[in-house]
């Protein structure tokens, strides 16, 4: 009986298994989705780089791309072999934002496993959760091992030292990923030091005027509504 629900899971995610260096590739392919230049440079910075800070202006699909990588995680690797942790600053912010978002690719790809409304799961088994600030201290993030720890953390500039300290701790081999995404609000935030030069992380700005409602990008017509507009800015 075990070993056929070894079989069965591993089968979930075979079909996927292609595409574990290329989350553009899954997302663009097993998601039908389109990404952007900025969000594509996201995607490969996760590969290539074991940190990543994602600095960014309001409206320009972070929140997008974060839950895309996510589901990308959790689908190409074998059941067991990878974990995903996520927080923010608010329980709304985890449950309505992120984890809403891998809820809707998760059941429009028939992704494997299965998803609440902040944790995906095979069978029983807690494969990816998402924790908010206000209801998780550093001690939660303790004992979760894997060989792939993926660690999000979304309005990054929310998120206290000591819970990010405690996160990445998460990320000690060489096949973890850690991706920090917001806006640059406080400039005394472990956000703002992950950002500074000299710091461990990759760090990728994403401006309103980068946005492809102001540069000549070619995008389809129903994604300009979605991004920054002259209006606000």
């Amino acid at each position: 009986m075990r070993e056929e629900k070894a079989r069965r899971r591993a089968e979930e995610t075979r079909r996927f298994s292609k595409w574990a260096g290329d989350p553009a590739g899954f997302i663009e392919n097993e998601l039908f989705g389109f990404l952007w230049s900025k969000q594509r440079e996201i995607c490969r910075s996760v590969v290539e780089h074991r940190f990543t800070a994602v600095k960014s202006c309001h409206g320009v699909g972070k929140t997008a791309i974060a839950a895309r990588i996510g589901a990308w995680w959790l689908s190409v690797y074998p059941p067991g072999e990878a974990f995903l942790v996520t927080s923010a600053p608010t329980r709304d912010q985890v449950r309505a934002l992120l984890w809403r978002e891998i809820g809707k690719l998760h059941r429009a790809g028939g992704l494997p496993g299965r998803t609440n409304q902040t944790e995906w799961l095979y069978d029983n088994e807690i494969v990816g959760f998402g924790r908010a600030v206000r209801d998780t201290d550093p001690t939660a993030f303790q004992g979760i091992h894997a060989r792939r720890v993926l660690v999000i953390l979304d309005e990054a500039c929310g998120i206290p030292r000591m819970l990010w300290d405690a996160a990445e701790t998460l990320v000690t081999n060489e096949d973890s990923r850690f991706l920090a995404i917001g806006n640059p609000d406080d400039p005394s935030s472990a956000f703002a030091e992950a950002c500074k030069p000299g710091s461990d992380y990759n760090v990728i700005q994403i401006g309103a005027f980068q946005s492809p409602n102001f540069t000549e990008e070619v995008v389809p017509d129903w994604l300009r509504p979605l991004l920054v507009s002259k209006v606000w800015v």
